[in-house]
Order: C-alpha cells, then structure tokens, then sequence
C-alpha cells in the first residue's frame, strides 16, 4: 500500500557551504508491507545523504530507501500562484491607467480642434452674430481647458510609472521563484513492514547544497564615563542564506564551522616532474578561454524612542533582552545552536540572527605613522573571553553611536589575541618635518655626503594621559656603493629592524608634548645619481 506523508523540515544545520536537514511527518498503518511516499524534496539534495527513521505505537521494520525524480506539470510552490493572481491584477491596473490617459489626450484632441475654429467665431463678431465678451469667454474656457487636462496627464503618467515599476518587481519575484522551485523534485519512498497497526512518526535526514553561512560582527567601544574603564561590546551574529527551493519555517536552527566536504579524505602527494619548457603556439583568447574551461571561485540595533507625552511619573524603559546562540564544542568544530524557531526563506534571501553578546574589557593605545599621514589610530587590544573561538568574518565597527568603518577579523581561538584599529583620534596631534639637509661639497675621494634630519612632533590634547606608538623609518640601500648610517636619534626607539624602521614607544600626559629627533647620512659617489633619496 503506498501511503503519501507530508513531512516539515524541523531541524537544520547549516555548514559554510551545505546544510543537513531534518524533516518530520506521521502517518497511521495496518499491518502489512507499506510505501511511504514523501516528495517535494529540494532539486539540490545529495540522494546519497538520505537517511530515514522514525517510531511509534506501530512496530515497524525499515527495508529499504530509495530516491528518485519526479517530475510537474507545474512549480510545486504554493505562492506561485498567488504571485501570478497579483501579477494579473497589476496588468489590469496598468491597462486601465493606460485606457484613461487615452481618453485624456483625445479630449485634448478634441479640444485642440475647437480652438482652430476660433476663426469662424471671429468672422461672427463681424456679422454681429457674436460679441467681443462671447468670444473673450470662450477663450478663458480652451485655456483651463487645457490647464486641467494636461495637470492630469501628468498625474496620470506618474501613476502609470508607479504601477509598471511594481509589475516589473511583481515578475522579477516570480521568475526568481520559478528558478528556486524547477518543475522537477526529488522523492523519497520508504519501504516498511508494519507488523502492528498504529501511528507512525517517520523522520528523513538529507543534505542539500545552496546553502551557506558567514559570521558577522559589530564592535562598539564604550569609552569609560566618569574615570570608568573603557569596554569593548562584540555581537555576533550570523547571516544564513539558503537558495535550495524549500523553505525552513520555524525551524531548530543551528550553525557549524564543520566543512564537510573537506573530512572526506585526506590528501596525497603525487609525483612531480619537470621538463624543458617548449614554446606552445599563440592561440587566440577564445580559443584559450574553450579550451581553459570555467574558472571555480572557490548590528548595529538602533531603537529609535517613540515620541510621547511627558508624564510626572514616567517608568522607567525596559531594554530588549537579547536571545543568543548555545555554543557547542566538539573539538573537531564549534556550532551555535539558534535558541527558538527561525524562517529562513528558500530563495536566497539572507537571514541574520544573532549568535551571541560579549563585553571585553581593551588596552587602549594610538599609533602614529607620520610619514605617511598626520592621522593617529585609535588601537584596542582585547583577549577572547568569550568561551568560544571568533571566526573570520567582516566587523563593523564603531566609537559609541558614530559608525568608522569596517575590518576583517581573522580567526581567533578562546584566550587569543585580537587587535582592531577603532577610528582616529583627532585629540593626538602629530607632525613630520625635515629640519636639515646638509650636503658636503668637499671633494673627499669623490664621495658624496648628505645629511638629513627630522623632527617628529607630538601634543596630547586629551584629558587624560595616553600610551602612543610611533614609527618612521629612514632609506635602506639596494646598491653597494650607497651607504646609510644612522648618526643621531632621541630619544632611543624600543626597536630598530634592519629594514630600517624604527620605533618608539611613549606616554604622554594630558597636555604634554614632545619630540622626537633623528638624523642619517647618505654616502655615495658623485658620478653615481641616487633616486628615492627624500620621500
């Protein structure tokens, strides 16, 4: 007996690139050999992931599961219909605008027509059949006339334009339904012996490709008020998008940093060879093209007050509470497990939830890189605290409510290290001079000598004492016959590179200033002509 059961998707796992689903429906059986027929299974299901289970009150042995195609004769999705209804409905509204913007203009024809018979009207004054007032007030009558009918031309073109922009949408989200749903499915039929009558709650697990999930982030500093100390605020979040055909309606959603694809089997070593390069004719760029083959490519939550009435006794608003992910770790992989039913629409629209809220407390300090701007950077470094790892995604960034930017984070495990650049900060003032350029005119066996000397300037204008890094450098010789030496510096950088690169490491108090000097040499012969000597 074939028995068709209507199954929902109850629980999903979304991996970067794929999804495993769970789908769930009951049935009641008498005793015997059944087919459980479900269908309306997404086109991009792998059929070899396909595994069934179940239990009941029925005793059930499970023989055998089978995938096949199955083909429509139209999309098996319930709002194209719905969508087509609209559509027509929006033709016809188009089409009446259009009826009545007919009907303005051969009024206006019409129109048009009565005025170039003013003349007739004139030779009527003449004969005294008509007075000068007839003809003056039938003048005024062609010019609001006209006035009137071309204003609501106008009106009607504007709506004219309104009701084919929605057409055009209304048909783009169909033919983008109708892409998303083909008219050919997967379906599953189970094949069960029933050796007791009952209810029997079947359950299909499969996974399906077109679906995908990538951390986002929001990073907010809260600067410290009141002497308070600072605090960087982390929401992590989740953006899911899945493009598979079959929507998941409240669904027990989770997400993984498992990559299936990648555990299948390891990789091995193959010999490699090399050989004497032969010349390979010129082909034309179409032909490299065919015969190249396809190229694979591999929140911010603003609440707005609502305006209201000021009241004596006001109470007091009561935050939104947030609702995060549970964070489980395997070893192998962490998933978050979303905490309630989530609709995640199976077009490809992206869907962002949130995986959870972290406060971390920064070491705050500025860097300044003068010679390439007077900007100084605002750095915080944080220490994962949050009990899970931070996965690589894109980070939007901001200092209080004023959005800066955005960056990208890279993976960083529990108790890892994370540095963000959070924005300038315009209270640090910074300025690079050159002060000296000596050249030595001497002939000194026939060498050249320049001398050049910087000055770094800093103010600290802010109210409180401030940790600033700054690094400059002087030029590096790629030449044997140049020489750079480095004559004076103070104060004394913390690190020196044999790049050339030198760094300080200072403090500044409210207020204060200071600077930083340094001078090199440049030694050469005059015959030899020297570029990239003063940046």
């Amino acid at each position: 007996m074939e028995i068709v059961v209507e199954t929902a998707v109850s629980e999903v796992v979304v991996y970067p690139d794929r999804a495993r689903i769970t789908s769930r429906g009951r049935c009641q059986l008498d005793e015997g050999l059944h087919y459980l027929v479900i269908g309306d299974l997404p086109l991009v299901m792998e059929p070899e992931s396909v595994r069934a289970a179940g239990a009941g009150s029925a005793r059930v042995r499970l023989r055998s599961v089978d995938v096949q195609h199955r083909h429509y004769a139209q999309a098996p999705a319930a709002n194209v219909l719905e969508l087509e209804n609209r559509i027509g409905q929006q033709t016809d509204a188009v089409q009446a605008l259009k009826d009545r913007a007919a009907i303005k203009r051969a009024s206006s024809e019409h129109l048009e027509g009565l005025r170039r018979a003013t003349t007739e009207f004139a030779a009527g004054i003449a004969r005294g059949r008509h007075t000068v007032e007839k003809q003056a007030e039938l003048i005024r009558f062609f010019e609001e006339e006209d006035t009137r009918l071309r204003g609501e031309l106008r009106v009607l073109a504007e709506e004219l334009r309104v009701a084919n922009d929605e057409l055009v949408k209304l048909q783009a989200e169909l033919e983008q339904l109708r892409a998303a749903r083909p008219r050919q499915r997967y379906e599953a039929r189970l094949e069960i012996e029933a050796l007791s009558a009952g209810d029997f709650a079947v359950e299909l697990n499969y996974v399906v490709n077109r679906a995908s999930w990538r951390p986002l982030y929001d990073v907010r500093l809260r600067e410290g008020e009141a002497g308070g100390a600072a605090v960087v605020a982390v929401a992590h979040l989740a953006e899911i998008s899945q493009n598979t055909g079959q929507d998941w309606a409240g669904v027990r959603l989770s997400v993984s940093t498992a990559r299936p694809a990648l555990n299948q089997r390891a990789p091995e070593l193959k010999p490699w060879f090399i050989d004497a390069l032969v010349a390979r004719p010129l082909m034309a760029k179409a032909q490299y093209a065919a015969e190249s083959g396809p190229m694979m490519r591999s929140a911010k939550f603003e609440s707005a007050a609502d305006e209201m009435p000021m009241m004596a006794m006001a109470a007091a608003p009561i935050e939104a509470e947030a609702v995060v992910a549970e964070v489980q770790d395997s070893g192998a992989a962490v998933s978050f497990v979303v905490a309630g039913g989530v609709d995640i629409p199976g077009d490809g629209t992206p869907k962002k939830t949130t995986l959870g809220y972290y406060d971390l407390t920064p070491q705050l300090d500025f860097l300044a890189v003068p010679r390439h701007t007077d900007a100084v950077y605002r750095r915080a470094k944080l220490s994962n605290t949050t009990g899970a790892p931070l996965l690589a995604g894109p980070i939007n960034l901001y200092v209080g409510e004023e959005y800066i930017g955005q960056n990208l984070l890279t993976y960083t495990p529990g108790g890892g290290e994370i540095e963000l650049v959070l924005g300038v900060e315009e209270r640090i003032k910074v300025k690079r001079e050159l002060v000296r350029r000596d050249v030595d005119k001497r002939l000194l066996r026939d060498q050249r000598q320049v001398v050049l000397g910087y000055e770094i300037k800093l103010e600290n204008l802010l109210a409180a004492p401030a940790r600033l890094t700054v690094q400059d450098q002087y030029p590096v010789s790629r030449h044997d016959q140049i020489k750079v030496r480095l004559d004076r510096v103070s104060p004394e950088p913390v690190e020196q590179t044999e790049l050339h690169i030198l760094k300080w490491e200072l403090t500044l108090a409210a207020g204060e200033k200071k600077t930083i000097q340094y001078e090199y040499q440049v030694e050469h012969p005059r015959a030899l002509p020297v570029r990239g000597l003063v940046d």
